[in-house]
Parts: structure tokens; C-alpha cells; sequence
């Protein structure tokens, strides 16, 4: 046991806060342009406004989806036995092979996720679907982790604009 290969990925809020972080300018706008109509009292801080706002409510509700399914999840994998463990709070819900797996799905807001230039807040919510062999799907988000190290196995990657987990 010494001598396995382990590691352990859960929520961290570090990964939360770089999201955060990167669609404040979008927040920041939203501000502005209510504080412009109460100051000037001109429509363009309305349009400023409610256009940003409408922009950021996908984000709201992605970011509250992707917390509440990745809480209190951690994903354990074992390098060295080739296997992977999902706590919930703690309680194995799910303990499986690599070789149990027949694919896995890379759900992403643009092709390169690492070139956030031109993205609206929406493209930064990436999940990662592990498909097993028997069908059922194992979703894990960006939250968590990236990537989790599963070399040789099929991946698939879709790009959508909104990346709701269905």
C-alpha cells in the first residue's frame, strides 16, 4: 500500500474564485451601468446594465449547479491499483476499474479552454462525464478538477455554449 500510486481530488474554492475572478469585469459593468442611470438618469446605463445582467444569469445558475453537485464529493484514484473510489460526505458511492470505463466526455465552453480572451462567463464552466461500461455517468466538474489523470481512455470532447449538467 506504500507503494500506491494515490491521489485525491474535491471542491476547492480555489478553482471557484479563478471563475470568479476572471468574469469580475462582467460584474463590475453591471454596477456601472445601474449606477450611471441613478446618477445621470440616461438610459445607456439601463441598456449597460440590464445587458451584462443578462449575460451573467446563465453564470449564476451554472455556478450554483456545479457547486451543489461536486459538494462534499471527493474522487480517489489509485494509480497503482487502477481504480477509482467517489465519496459522498465521506461514503463510498461508487468504487470501479479503469477498465470499467468506456469513455470519457469532456463537456467545454470554447475549443481552447485555456484562452479565456473573448469568453463570456458561460464558456469557463467545464464539467467531465466518466461513462462506464454498464452506462451509468459519473459528472464531475472543473470545481474539482480538470483533469484527474486517466491516461489511455477514449475522450471525448463537445463544446456547448452552456454547459448545464442534464
Amino acid at each position: 500500500m506504500g507503494d500506491d500510486f494515490i491521489q485525491q481530488f474535491q471542491l476547492e474554492r480555489k478553482n471557484e474564485n479563478k471563475i470568479l475572478k476572471k468574469t469580475f469585469f462582467f460584474h463590475l459593468w453591471i454596477i456601472f451601468g445601474f449606477a450611471y442611470y441613478l446618477i445621470t438618469n440616461e438610459l445607456l446605463g439601463l441598456y449597460l446594465g440590464f445587458g451584462f445582467l443578462i449575460i451573467t444569469i446563465p453564470q449564476i445558475f451554472l455556478h450554483i449547479q456545479y457547486k451543489m453537485i461536486d459538494r462534499d464529493k471527493t474522487i480517489i484514484v489509485n494509480h497503482s491499483k487502477k481504480t477509482i473510489k467517489i465519496l459522498k460526505k465521506g461514503i463510498i458511492e461508487k468504487e470501479f476499474q479503469f477498465s470499467d470505463i468506456n469513455k470519457l466526455i469532456r463537456s467545454k465552453g470554447q475549443k481552447n479552454e485555456d484562452n479565456m480572451t473573448y469568453a463570456l462567463p458561460t464558456f469557463l464552466y467545464n464539467y467531465t462525464e466518466i461513462i462506464l461500461k454498464n452506462g451509468e455517468r459519473i459528472c464531475y466538474t472543473d470545481f474539482i478538477a480538470k483533469n484527474i489523470g486517466l491516461k489511455n481512455i477514449e475522450t471525448v470532447e463537445r463544446i456547448s455554449l452552456l454547459n448545464y449538467i442534464g
